[in-house]
């Protein structure tokens, strides 16, 4: 006689699991429907389960605007240990971008509108945003611009990338590459750099070639 095989336990869910779902329903309903219940509902368990991790849903919305800060000052920390030992370019930057998450620009959009709810949150967007002006400005002037050029030039820069994450914006990603160059004489006022074209060229070579739709067998 056969014995019938055990059935499976199901696997309890990480703090990482429960960040991960409120994410998800951050970027496509907004933050008043990260609730417990629903995230519960959702991932099919009870809330017993999410008060293993969490006190309270307080808890969770600050793990999730946690999340959001880290990848940024993440960012930041390597573009700055890149120049550390490398002359600071904005080629870092911009390897960076095209480099992130592709999940990472709904992230942004929907933690920006999160903003305009919350103060707290607002706050930890601008304290985000200072950092990230204050690095390209700081890049700025030491390529020689005064400290009011660099500073326009680190807010344009800065806000064209949030402008491309808030528009939704979509292109071909070979054709974004293409553009670099130009992006990067408009923004910094200097011709491409040999590193700036050498990680063009292995982003080009990683970009897989599409397929061609093959045609249908005649029936």
């Amino acid at each position: 006689m056969t014995a019938t095989p055990k059935a499976r336990a199901p696997r309890r869910l990480t703090r990482e699991d429960w960040i991960a779902s409120a994410r998800k329903t951050l970027v496509e309903r907004g933050v008043d429907d990260v609730k417990v219940d629903r995230l519960a509902k959702q991932m099919r368990v009870t809330r017993g389960s999410f008060y293993w991790h969490f006190q309270h849903r307080r808890d969770l919305l600050d793990a999730l605007l946690t999340d959001w800060e880290a990848r940024n000052y993440f960012e930041i920390a390597q573009i700055r240990a890149r120049w550390a030992k490398n002359a600071p370019d904005l080629t870092e930057v911009v390897a960076s971008w095209l480099e992130a998450d592709p999940a990472f620009p709904s992230f942004d959009v929907a933690v920006r509108a999160w903003a305009r709810k919350s103060n707290e949150v607002a706050e930890a967007v601008e304290r985000a945003d200072t950092a990230w002006i204050a690095l390209l400005q700081e890049l700025f002037e030491k390529s020689g611009y005064d400290s009011d050029e660099s500073l326009v030039r680190a807010r344009i820069t800065h806000f064209h990338q949030i402008g491309y994450y808030a528009l939704g914006f979509r292109e071909p990603h070979a054709e974004r590459l293409r553009l670099v160059p130009l992006y990067y004489r408009v923004l910094t006022g200097r011709e491409p750099t040999a590193k700036l074209i050498k990680v063009l060229d292995d982003l080009v070579r990683e970009t897989p070639v599409p397929r061609r739709a093959g045609r249908k067998a005649a029936g």
